[in-house]
């Protein structure tokens, strides 16, 4: 029987399963030929058809040890090693120095992930034969093993060094290398993998699937423009393979989503078309288009392409998270945790989607604010203000707040003084993703020299996001003219009906305007316009420039008491700048300058800053200090300059909703 014996040892299993068919068909008690007959069909890929037989040959010969061992291996064959465990924990009982039961339980216990355990036998296996290959073999994926279990844990260098020493055995190993990049990547261990990835060069393909590794590391370094040198690199070398070689695909996706990170979408769409003949509806391209329409505000066309990756695989990684993510930039928070918590479902403690259910439990979290400021202007006015504010959310769709508020202002040539203390509450309400609700209500009680009043003020909005890249708002809403103690003592309303649109034109170019008109309870009424043209230059850091337009006219002029031309407008170029230095830390500047016309006037200079940091002490508490500086005539009430200083703080004492 050494041909089939032949046969086994060189994975011929079909060819052995044949021959000694043949033989039982002369001997069909033969013990050595059913039992490799078994072996061939469960080798073969016929698992429970060979642990049926096992199970007679049990029957026959009782006690068998070389029949208890392929039994017991027969449960693996089969994948069901819960059912191997009490066969195996039996033989090595029974038989502590057999090196098949020592590393048959091994095994089984390191499918099951009960790595700890496998080690203790694996180590015993080896000792009975230090230089077995299939025991070293065992040991390594053991360790792969307890080293992603140790990185779940954060217990990273543990998990490093445990890795490391599979290079004894195995050097240069690419599973291990693998993984150990999977741990230095979330971890920020950018060199390291760099130094692994710079490695791979035995051949073509291990160059593609270097550069592959080396763009991927640049983006995470922010270093986008060497994540393109690299996957360009990768697609040139993967060009000269089959098209449907695995390693050219690969290569094709870095280079897309590295044209993605550059901002480059006109190309990356071009080249998902052109994939688009030889790869139409796999996975990797519906991830791409996918990914295509999350940066360029398509929304909608990102979660169809991300629900057809699920069609075909339903614990896809890339499908899970990325249609999470899709449903949250779609206003969709209900939808982003469940699959967000389906990612974690088939890939237990996945930084990215815990990270996501940790942004949307604060986005729905109760939050406490405060804030303070100081403002004085050339005209002597001097006014301090503080105020607080609550939000409590019912549900991702409801939630409600509540504000106080102070302010006390005066005039250093008048002597006049004002007080003003505010109440109020306010409402949100999600009628359907991309559609918001808003309303506030509350009281003003004001307090001057030679007055004492109380009042009331509030305003409803509609939200909505109608076209891609598009937001909407239109509303009223009614307070009165606080800036200095005079515009208090004559209690002026201002009834506004107002309209803001934003228009992202491309991804780059935006339009933003405003249109308002008030209605005064003076009897005098304004119309204001106010429009952006801006432009995104870069990303990191977001710069973005552009240029304002504003026209603001009033009925009646009433400028000793308030800045109320019958036509002023202004125009400016601006700057805004969004630093993001350390991790905790944002500092956001805008600055502007032009010229405004007031009415007949010869037109004058104008100019405007304002820099806010804000320091995060945590993702529930962080600090916020501003300070501003405007000689717009439009900016305030009373038509002087102005600076205004001023701090805020924000808390959120849970880091989960209080509703389930």
């Amino acid at each position: 029987m050494q041909t089939g014996f032949t046969y086994l040892e060189n994975g011929k299993n079909a060819e052995a399963q044949e021959f000694f068919a043949e033989v039982l068909k002369e001997y069909p008690q033969n013990k050595t030929a059913r039992l490799c007959y078994a072996r061939a069909l469960g080798l073969g890929g016929q698992p429970k058809e060979a642990l049926a037989l096992f199970e007679e040959m049990r029957n026959d010969y009782p006690g068998d040890l070389e029949i208890e061992l392929n039994y017991a291996e027969a449960f693996l064959w089969n994948k069901n090693f819960e059912a191997a465990v009490p066969v195996y924990k039996k033989l090595v009982a029974e038989h502590p120095e057999n090196f098949g039961a020592l590393l048959g339980y091994a095994n089984t216990l390191s499918n099951l992930k009960r790595y700890q355990e496998a080690q203790v036998y694996i180590n015993k296996a080896l000792v009975v034969d230090a230089e077995n290959p299939s025991a070293k073999v065992s040991y390594k994926y053991i360790k792969l093993g307890m080293a992603g279990q140790l990185a779940k844990r954060q217990e990273i260098d543990s998990a490093v060094a445990l890795l490391q020493s599979n290079f004894e055995d195995f050097p240069q190993d690419r599973d291990t290398q693998l993984n150990l990049i999977a741990i230095y990547l979330p971890n920020k261990g950018f060199e390291e993998a760099a130094k692994i990835y710079s490695g791979f060069n035995k051949n073509s393909n291990d160059s593609i699937t270097g550069k592959i590794g080396l763009s991927l590391i640049a983006h995470l370094q922010e270093e986008e423009q060497q994540a393109l040198q690299q996957a360009t690199a990768a697609y040139a070398l993967s060009k000269q393979k089959k098209t449907d070689s695995l390693v050219r695909l690969q290569a094709a996706e870095r280079y897309v989503q590295a044209l993605v990170w550059n901002a480059k979408y006109a190309e990356a769409n071009q080249t998902i078309i052109a994939l688009d003949s030889t790869y139409a509806d796999h996975k990797t391209l519906l991830a791409l288009k996918a990914m295509l329409g999350m940066y360029t505000g398509d929304f909608k066309t990102s979660v169809k392409n991300y629900q057809q990756i699920l069609a075909q695989d339903s614990t896809s990684f890339d499908g899970n998270l990325g249609i999470a993510n899709a449903y949250r930039a779609s206003d969709n928070p209900l939808q982003a945790y469940a699959f967000a918590q389906k990612t974690l479902d088939y890939y237990e403690g996945q930084k990215d989607a815990l990270g996501l259910i940790k942004t949307l439990d604060l986005s729905y979290a109760p939050e406490l604010g405060a804030r303070a400021s100081l403002t004085k202007d050339n005209g002597e006015n001097q006014a301090y203000s503080y105020g607080f504010n609550a939000a409590l959310p019912f549900s991702t769709a409801f939630k409600i707040g509540a504000q106080y508020g102070y302010r006390i202002t005066r005039n250093g040539i008048s002597g006049e003084e004002a007080t003003a203390y505010e109440l109020g509450a306010n409402l949100e309400y999600r009628i359907m993703p991309g559609l918001n609700f808003k309303a506030n209500a509350g009281l003003i009680k004001a307090s001057t020299n030679e007055n004492e009043y109380t009042d009331t003020q509030g305003g409803i909005s509609l939200q909505a996001k109608p076209f891609k890249r598009q937001q909407a708002e239109f509303g009223y809403r009614r307070a009165l003219q606080n800036f200095n103690a005079a515009l208090l003592q004559e209690k002026i309303a201002l009834n506004d009906y107002f309209l803001n649109y934003n228009w992202g034109i491309t991804t780059r170019l935006g339009w933003y305007t405003s249109m308002i008109y008030t209605a005064q309870s003076d009897e005098n009424n304004r119309k204001l316009l106010f429009t952006s043209l801006y432009y995104s230059l870069t990303r990191k850091p977001a710069l973005k420039m552009g240029f304002n337009y504003q026209y603001l006219g009033y009925k009646d002029q009433v400028n000793a008491l308030y800045f109320s031309p019958s036509k002023y407008q202004a125009a400016e170029l601006f700057a805004d700048l969004l630093l993001k230095p350390a991790e905790n830390l944002t500092i956001h500047t805008v600055a502007a300058g032009g010229r405004q016309f007031v009415e007949d006037q010869e037109a004058t200079s104008i100019f405007r800053a304002e820099v806010n940091v804000r320091y995060s002490f945590s993702n529930q508490f962080d600090l916020g200090l501003y300070g501003k500086y405007s000689n717009i005539a439009s900016a305030v009430a009373s038509g002087f300059e102005f600076g205004e200083v001023g701090l805020s703080l924000r808390w959120q004492p849970f880091a989960k909703p209080l509703f389930k």
